[in-house]
């Protein structure tokens, strides 16, 4: 059994014939600590927060899926619970055992760290980082079926239309996250991003 938090007893032990139910989650939530940076930024960490992210699971389940150790699983709970990232949603009966069930703590995390700790750009690219390295394993995993690219496209806009697409991009990603999960369908990563192009894609302009 886990070592429980005060909050964590506060919870009734369900019978183990009852189902654990994905509670709804809050849309988002600030990564503002130098604390929390490294509890997401580790990689094992971020593979069980994508992992809880639409399923409640226990340290064990997730160590089943991770081929990991439940006690390395729980460590890493704790320090994401420590660090408001990951939470106790149920506790429930497994073969005589009190089991904790986790979520996170927001369908996603936003990166709103201060200038001493952000450095250049680092949260944004530890996202990208994270989406390039979850692609590959998709990709090993079911070769082309895992995703569908048609280019990857540039565009020569107005700063004011360039900020115009950016926002309809994250009202899409605000519909799509404010879907309700569906239990018999399967899990898709989303990667977004608009920034502006390196130098070189710039050009100059001429005059004749």
């Amino acid at each position: 059994m886990d070592n429980l938090s005060e909050i964590d007893q506060e919870i009734p032990v369900l019978p183990e014939d009852v189902p654990v139910e994905m509670p709804e989650l809050p849309l988002r939530r600030l990564i503002s600590t130098m604390q929390q940076f490294k509890a997401i930024s580790d990689p094992v960490r971020s593979r069980i927060l994508g992992i809880i992210q639409s399923q409640p699971a226990t340290a064990r389940q997730i160590a089943d899926r991770l081929g990991a150790t439940p006690g390395a699983i729980g460590h890493h709970l704790h320090v994401l619970e420590d660090a408001g990232l990951a939470k106790v949603v149920a506790r429930r009966l497994v073969r005589g055992i009190v089991a904790n069930y986790y979520t996170r703590t927001a369908k996603i995390f936003q990166y709103e760290l201060p200038e001493d700790v952000r450095g250049d750009n680092l949260a944004n690219l530890e996202i990208m980082s994270k989406a390039y390295r979850e692609l590959c394993e998709s990709h090993e995993a079911y070769k082309h079926d895992s995703y569908r690219f048609d280019a990857f496209p540039h565009a020569r806009l107005s700063p004011e239309r360039a900020k115009y697409f950016s926002e309809r991009l994250e009202d899409l990603l605000e519909e799509i996250l404010r879907e309700p999960p569906d239990p018999h369908g399967k899990v898709y990563s989303i990667f977004m991003a608009m920034f502006l192009s390196p130098p070189y894609m710039q050009g100059q302009e001429t005059s004749e």
